[in-house]
């Protein structure tokens, strides 16, 4: 009974002495080498290119900061980004609302009287009539009123 596994093993070890028998220290030595200075370079290449990131996001921060303080003019001197920033913000709020403010005028005054006449004579489309029209059908009396009146 012991005789089939011990010579199972001695079989099994016999067989793995050749493969023993090729394998080089220094060689493999070598190659471990070469795998880890190819880590530590591709290591660096990614650190210089976070680098190269992080300084062209901060560039682009500095250059949208420096915008909108141009934008501001003196109400931004001597104040923090952070005011800047709360500074912008309610500015293009209080221009987007007198953007929309204009927008509803210019639609009422479209709406009724004499500009409605003038829509409907021009385009031959009522204010309410251009409003639910689709995309397709805005671009195509766009078109239109192009080839009728000139364009740029």
């Amino acid at each position: 009974m012991f005789r089939i596994p011990s010579l199972l093993f001695l079989t099994l070890s016999l067989l793995a002495l050749p493969a023993r028998a090729d394998w080089d220290a220094k060689l493999e030595a070598e190659e471990q080498a070469k795998r880890e200075a190819a880590a530590r370079e591709e290591r660096a290449r990614k650190a210089e290119a976070d680098a190269a990131m992080t300084a062209a996001r901060a560039k682009a921060r500095a250059a949208i900061m420096a915008d909108k303080r141009k934008t501001l003019g003196a109400a931004a001197n001597g104040k923090s980004d952070a005011d800047v920033n709360r500074l912008y913000d309610a500015h293009i709020a209080a221009k987007t609302a007198e953007a929309n403010a204009a927008i509803a005028e210019g639609q009422k005054a479209l709406s009724s009287g004499a500009g409605a006449a003038a829509l409907k004579s021009v385009t031959g489309h009522s204010m309410q009539e251009l409003q639910s029209m689709s995309d397709e059908d805005l671009e195509a009396l766009a078109a239109e009123m192009e080839k009728k009146f000139g364009g740029d």
